[in-house]
């Protein structure tokens, strides 16, 4: 597959990631709001997290709506006036991005791992809650980068070559 080829499929699926986050954002922002209106100190407890988990799929995901079609964008043009120099640009943009995100993928488990430890230890209805509501947090954001690192890492290696 060629240069502009790979990197259009590369932003696309990014695109369609990122629209995916942001149609599940929505969902949670109204699973929020019944919490929110709700009576359930359990729920309740699950709030701050959620919140965080709302701030990121819609944040970062329209971040991703923005970004991926323009760098692309760029990159495109700078491959057709200098080749050599657009792969070297790419590359080292990938290697930065997944250099941080498999370090995130480490610490993800090791959180959520904590997560559910604190569950059976929390001493009230509310921190369990928090507890869950932090363990589908950490799951929630390893699945978000482990999609991003995937596709960065297949992208590294088609630029490799």
């Amino acid at each position: 597959m060629e240069f502009a080829a790979y990197t259009n499929a590369w932003a696309k699926s990014e695109v369609l990631q990122g629209k995916m986050m942001i149609t599940a954002g929505i969902f949670l922002a109204l699973i929020f709001t019944g919490i929110y209106r709700s009576e359930n100190v359990f729920l309740k407890g699950s709030l701050v997290p959620l919140g965080l988990m709302l701030a990121i799929l819609l944040g970062y995901g329209s971040f991703i709506l923005y970004s991926r079609p323009a760098h692309a964008k760029e990159i495109i043009g700078l491959y057709q006036k200098s080749p050599d120099e657009a792969i070297k640009k790419e590359i080292t943009k990938h290697l930065n991005d997944n250099k941080a995100g498999k370090l995130l993928m480490r610490i993800y488990p090791f959180l959520m791992i904590l997560s559910v430890i604190a569950l059976p230890l929390a001493s009230t209805h509310y921190h369990k809650g928090m507890a869950l509501g932090f363990t589908l947090l950490f799951i929630s954001t390893f699945v978000i980068d482990n999609g991003f690192v995937t596709r960065s890492d297949a992208f590294l290696s088609f630029l490799q070559q």
